[in-house]
Formats: structure tokens, C-alpha cells, sequence
């Protein structure tokens, strides 16, 4: 009797947890609708962050932690896609943040709201207490050739940079005068901060600036 009961409890555990994974590890959007990529095709340039499937963590809207082993985000849709069973699905609940697993590195996105067309999700680019955010926009431009019939369709990318400090969020550009009128307080730790220590990589120069303020 005992080790009946000791079975029946074991495909109790091992039901719930399939329940559970079903639940949270990957939920297609609210209609069940399958995504596709298929307006993508005869694409130059990349509609994504990375082409590749990447795994990361995710966090959803009602708190809840996943750790899926294949998502992308589309930066033109400005949505994070999973993949199961070989079909494409938006999350739900909504993500509020996710990192995902590059060979350079994780990478960090947030979810925030800046109002107009600038809301979305912005790559965190540094550690400190304030913070400077990344927000890409890829849009899909198309151009009939001169005296063809055939359109080319080419990613466009625009870049916008953004300091949260204080409670406000501070556009700004990465250069020294930029950040000098920007942030008068920080004023001795911009002066001496070496702003050419790599030339290759702004972003990471003006990250580790900011980690200093």
C-alpha cells in the first residue's frame, strides 16, 4: 500500500510539472496565432538583433522567470519571439524584460514606456546605479530600381541613446560637450574620463562612463 501511494504521488509531481512547464516555459500569444517571417524574404540587412535562435531569461508581466532556450527579437516588430516545435510565437503575458545569450556576451533589454514613438524595448548598456540605455529602430525600406519593376527592400537602423538619472530619462549623444552640458555635476568625472580609450566600441566607452557618475 505504501509504495502505491508513493507511485500515485510520483505521477502527481511529474503531471504538475509538465502543467507548469507547459505554462510558463513557452505560451503562444493570447489568439494561439502562429507567427511568421515570411515578410522578411529578399531581405538585405537583418530585421533582428542577432539572426540566431539564442537562449536568455525572460520575465514576464505577471512575475514569473523562464529560462527558453530559443527566442530572437525582432526589431522591427519590437517583439521577443520563441520558438517550439519548430513554430514561432509571440510571449504572453507580455515581457517586461529579457537577456539573451550572444558570443560577445549578455545582453540586457528593459521594457519602457517614453511616450510618442520611442516606447519599446531599450538595451541596458552599462551596471550602475544610473543607467544608459540603447533604443534601436529598424524599419523596412523599399526602392524601385530606376527603370525596373523590381524593389529592393533594405533594413534602415536608427539609434537613440538615453540616461536614466534622477527619475528622468535624458537624451542624449555620445559625445564629451554633449554630456559636459547634459550633466554639469558629473563635470570632473567626464573631464577626466579617458573618451578615446576605444575608439571601436563608443557605446562601451560612454558605458563605463556613466558607471562613474
Amino acid at each position: 500500500m505504501k509504495i502505491k501511494n508513493i507511485l500515485v504521488l510520483s505521477l502527481l509531481l511529474c503531471v504538475f510539472h509538465v502543467y507548469v512547464h507547459a505554462q510558463y516555459q513557452f505560451v503562444p500569444d493570447m489568439t494561439g496565432k502562429q507567427l511568421t517571417d515570411a515578410k522578411y524574404v529578399d531581405l538585405t540587412g537583418t530585421p533582428y538583433f542577432i539572426d540566431q535562435w539564442l537562449n536568455g531569461e525572460v520575465k514576464l508581466a505577471d512575475g514569473k522567470i523562464i529560462k527558453p532556450t530559443e527566442i530572437k527579437y525582432d526589431m522591427v516588430e519590437d517583439k521577443l519571439l520563441f520558438k517550439a516545435e519548430d513554430k514561432v510565437f509571440e510571449f504572453s503575458p507580455p515581457v517586461l524584460s529579457f537577456t539573451l545569450h550572444t558570443k560577445e556576451g549578455v545582453k540586457t533589454f528593459v521594457k519602457k514606456d517614453q511616450g510618442g514613438s520611442v516606447g519599446g524595448y531599450f538595451q541596458v548598456l552599462n551596471q550602475g546605479k544610473i543607467k544608459l540605455l540603447k533604443k534601436t529602430r529598424k524599419s523596412i525600406l523599399e526602392v524601385k530600381g530606376y527603370n525596373s519593376a523590381n524593389v529592393n527592400k533594405t533594413v534602415d537602423e536608427n539609434k537613440r541613446y538615453y540616461v536614466v538619472a534622477n527619475g528622468r530619462d535624458i537624451e542624449v549623444k555620445l559625445t564629451k560637450n554633449y554630456f559636459l552640458e547634459s550633466f554639469p555635476e558629473y563635470k570632473s568625472q567626464i573631464e577626466s574620463f579617458d573618451l578615446k580609450s576605444n575608439k571601436k566600441n563608443i557605446e562601451d566607452v560612454f558605458a563605463r562612463l556613466v558607471d562613474t557618475f
